[in-house]
C-alpha cells in the first residue's frame, strides 16, 4: 500500500496520479558513459580513473532509484497529495479549497519527453515546486477539473 493510500480520508478517492520521469536516470547513465569512454583509453593510470566516474554511477544511480520508486503525486477528490524523496522527504498536501492555482514549466526538452516542474500555490501566497514530474500538463488539467468541480459542488 502505498503512502498516498495510507493517508487517505473517509470518502476521499484518487482521481489521478502519476510518478517522477525517467529523465531523472539521465544523470546516472552519462557518469557510466564517461566511465566506460575511461576504460576504453589504452592507458593503464587512464583505465584506473574510470573508478571514480563509476562510484559516482552507481551512488546517483541508486539515488534516483530510491527517488524514482518512492515518490507519489496524486489528486484526489479532496486534495493534491505530493510526495518525493527518501533521505530527504519533501511533502505537499494542499486541500482544493486552499488552492490558488498551478503552474507548470517546462523547457523544450521537457516538452518533447513530457516531464516539467509542477509548482502548486496556495492562497496564502506559497508556491512549492515538484521538478520532474511524468506527465505535468494532464496533471495540471486534471488538477483544474477537479477543482473546477470542487467549487461547483454545494457545502
Amino acid at each position: 500500500m502505498s503512502f498516498i493510500e495510507k493517508n487517505l480520508m473517509p470518502n476521499e478517492k484518487i482521481i489521478y496520479r502519476t510518478k517522477k520521469n525517467f529523465i531523472i536516470f539521465l544523470a546516472p547513465v552519462l557518469w557510466i558513459l564517461i566511465s566506460l569512454f575511461f576504460f576504453t583509453n589504452s592507458n593503464p593510470m587512464v583505465q584506473k580513473v574510470a573508478i571514480l566516474p563509476l562510484i559516482v554511477a552507481l551512488l546517483t544511480g541508486i539515488n534516483q532509484w530510491l527517488m524514482y520508486f518512492v515518490s507519489e503525486f496524486a489528486i484526489t477528490n479532496v486534495r493534491v497529495m505530493m510526495r518525493e524523496g527518501f533521505f530527504i522527504r519533501h511533502t505537499n498536501d494542499t486541500r482544493l479549497a486552499a488552492l490558488a492555482n498551478v503552474t507548470v514549466n517546462q523547457s523544450l526538452v521537457g516538452q518533447v519527453l513530457n516531464y516539467g516542474t509542477i509548482f502548486i500555490n496556495s492562497f496564502g501566497g506559497e508556491s512549492d515546486p515538484f521538478r520532474d514530474i511524468d506527465n505535468p500538463n494532464e496533471f495540471q488539467k486534471k488538477l483544474q477539473t477537479e477543482l473546477y468541480n470542487f467549487q461547483k459542488s454545494p457545502l
